[in-house]
């Protein structure tokens, strides 16, 4: 049970496409260079060498090739397949954000940019499927919640702002209230992923 939700598939099988791309162009590139080396054999041995390496390298290339073609096709043309995969993602990264240990906030801003973007890919609605009262071990206090706060770890660091994706220590958002209107309503949305 660990092993199958211990990590994203969708996310991993998109990574190993792309990595089996970079091989694929390596090895092409390898047993070009391979063609022109020889090392110091006999010239006809250096080129039968040669020959016999660039033809197992290019061979290999063909069979990354093959499985990048596979996996590429199976995962991304089967909408089934693909939203059973991301479904399963969003249960494991919502089982990831109720297990936090309340320890460094950072690490649920993260999860929470995760599962919006995996929500957002599937229909799904973060605010359907997450209690932000139930975030951490005691409810944040009423007086910053307005902010908004939406979690607050061990530290008294804060998850806050209008799209979840600041962190300011506790007493810095007690400061900023005290200048602003008493009338602000808290905004329950999520970090939306951010594009590197």
């Amino acid at each position: 049970m660990e092993a199958f939700f211990g990590v994203e598939l969708y996310k991993k099988f998109e990574d190993t496409i792309s990595d089996l791309e970079n091989i694929e162009s390596d090895l092409k590139d390898i047993s070009h260079e391979v063609a022109r080396l020889g090392g110091e054999l006999e010239k006809e041995d250096r080129i039968g060498t040669a020959r016999e390496m660039r033809a197992y390298i290019y061979e290999a290339a063909q069979q990354v090739k093959d499985v990048r073609t596979f996996l590429d096709f199976y995962f991304t043309q089967s909408e089934e397949i693909s939203q059973v995969i991301l479904e399963r993602d969003a249960y494991m990264l919502l089982h990831q954000i109720h297990q936090w240990d309340f320890n460094d906030v950072r690490d649920l801003r993260d999860w929470l940019n995760d599962f919006r973007h995996v929500c957002d890919t599937i229909g799904y609605r973060v605010e359907d499927l997450i209690n932000f009262d139930k975030l951490t071990p005691y409810p944040v206090p009423d007086e910053i919640k307005r902010y908004p706060v939406y979690a607050i770890d061990k530290h008294n660091y804060c998850l806050c702002g209008k799209d979840g994706s600041e962190i300011k220590y506790i007493d810095e958002v007690k400061e900023e209230l005290e200048t602003r209107p008493k009338t602000l309503a808290r905004d329950f949305k999520i970090p939306t992923a951010k594009k590197e």
